[in-house]
Order: C-alpha cells, then structure tokens, then sequence
C-alpha cells in the first residue's frame, strides 16, 4: 500500500525532536534557508565537522553560553515557531525566546480572571491542588512498581511538595530548565503566552509554574538513576525517555488550568 507523504512544513510540533546544545566546546549557530547550521571548535583551534538539523524535525532547542547565534538562525527558529531555551554553565534557566503569539479563545477568559483581585490567591489553591495530585499520582505508580510510600514518607513528601513547592532533588538541576523547554511548544501550540500580568501588577509565569509541576513529578519518579549518571548525554536520554512516557501529564495540567480558569469566571460577578 502507498504511504502519504507529508510536506515538512506540515509536521506538527509533537512529532518533531529536541536539539541540546550543551557541550564545552564554542560553537556558533547559523542557518540556511530551512535548516540550522552548528560549528564548533575546541580551544586549540580545531574546527569540528558541520552539522545542520531540518528546522522541521526540531520542536525546541536547549541551547548554552557555550552556543552563539546569529540573527538569522534566531528568525529561522520564531518564523517556524521553534522556541529556545538558555541554560547557564550550571544548567540554571536563563531565559526563553519565541514566536510572537496569536492568541485563542481562552485568552478573553483568562485576561477577566487575572483582572480579579484576588486571582493570585485563586491560583494558589488551584497550584496546590496540581502539587497534590502530582504527589497522589506518584505515589499509585510506586505502589504498582511494589515500592509502596508509607503514611509518614507520603505526610513528609506533602509537606515538601504541596505546601512548600520543594520536592526531593534527585534529578540534576538542569533538569528543570528541560521542562521549561517541554511546556514553551506545548503553550504555543494552544495559542498561550508563556507569561502574564496581573492585578496589581502581579506576573504570571506560566510556563515556569508549569515546568515546576513536572520538575516535582520528575524528581519524584526518578529514584537514585540520575545520581549514578555522570553524563549529560545520558541524562537527557532519561529525561526525553521519562518525558515521552508522561507527555499526557502536562496536556491534565493545561487543561485542568483552562477549567479552573472558566468555573472561576462563571462564579465572578
């Protein structure tokens, strides 16, 4: 049977992959009409073979102050909504950039609710309610997986998790700069910006109190794995597998958010 064959332009952006840059070495990054181009070079001098990455198999780059780039390979990457992410040499988030939004018929709804005057404490409750569902969800896959938590581990865990907003680091920190990376495309796609204001001139980092809810199910998950892993390469190959496997995830928090968002616009005067 003959296989239908899509334009690359057409690929949506869940089927593409990410592209880390992190290694030590300096490199530059340019771009040719469709594609982006990487050289690098060590500090004796030696120049190290091209590489170029379609902009259609990339859905978000990780990129770090070892990595410069140009004007063009940045229009490249927000024409074809490709968002970037920027880690420090500790693999610290430093900021993002992305294409100009549209919009969505969610954004009137969400712009009443952060008008309210009490919408930062409404979203407290809402975030709250998201640590603990995260903390219930991983606590039934360790039961399954024969590694039940006992009443006080899960009151401890509550404790760090819920009310506090610190779980267990067990991954290395970069890895919360990984899911920052993971939520930007996600939130393009919906038509959402990666931040808001507020009353009371207030900011909404969306994508970052996202990402916190998957860095806690993350570090959650994991176990002692990463803290055995000495390359980066390895880690990321964990991440991008353990991301693969809850994807659905961050699509319940997102959508738990919109409902959240709409019940409280139905109940404000």
């Amino acid at each position: 049977m003959p296989t239908t064959r899509h334009h690359p332009a057409t690929r949506h952006l869940a089927d593409r992959k990410p592209l880390y840059l992190l290694g030590t070495r300096s490199a530059n990054v340019d771009a040719g009409a469709d594609h982006l181009v990487l050289r690098q070079r060590d500090d004796s001098g030696k120049i190290y073979p091209t590489m170029r990455y379609p902009v259609y198999r990339i859905n978000r780059v990780v990129s770090n102050h070892h990595v410069s780039w140009s004007g063009r390979a940045l229009a490249l990457c927000f024409a074809r909504q490709v968002p970037l992410t920027w880690v420090d040499g500790h693999g610290n988030y430093l900021g993002s950039g992305l294409s100009r939004q549209v919009g969505s018929p969610f954004a009137l709804l969400l712009d009443n609710y952060l008008q309210r005057p009490d919408w930062w404490v409404c979203f407290k409750q809402w975030r709250a309610r998201r640590r603990l569902n995260t903390l219930i969800v991983c606590a039934e896959r360790a039961a399954e997986a024969g590694q039940p938590l006992t009443q006080r581990a899960f009151d401890d865990l509550k404790r760090q998790v819920v009310y506090h907003g610190k779980p267990p680091v067990r991954f290395d920190r970069i890895g919360l700069a990984w899911c920052h990376a993971l939520v930007v495309p996600r939130l393009i796609e919906d038509g959402l910006d990666v931040s808001y204001w507020g009353f009371g001139a207030r900011s909404l980092n969306l994508a970052m109190e996202l990402a916190a809810l998957l860095w806690a199910e993350l570090n959650l998950d994991c176990g002692t794995l990463p803290s055995h892993a000495n390359q980066g390469l390895v880690k990321a190959q964990f991440f991008e597998t353990w991301s693969h496997e809850r994807e659905r995830r961050l699509l319940d928090h997102i959508g738990d958010f919109q409902r959240h968002v709409a019940e409280e616009g139905d109940v404000w005067p």
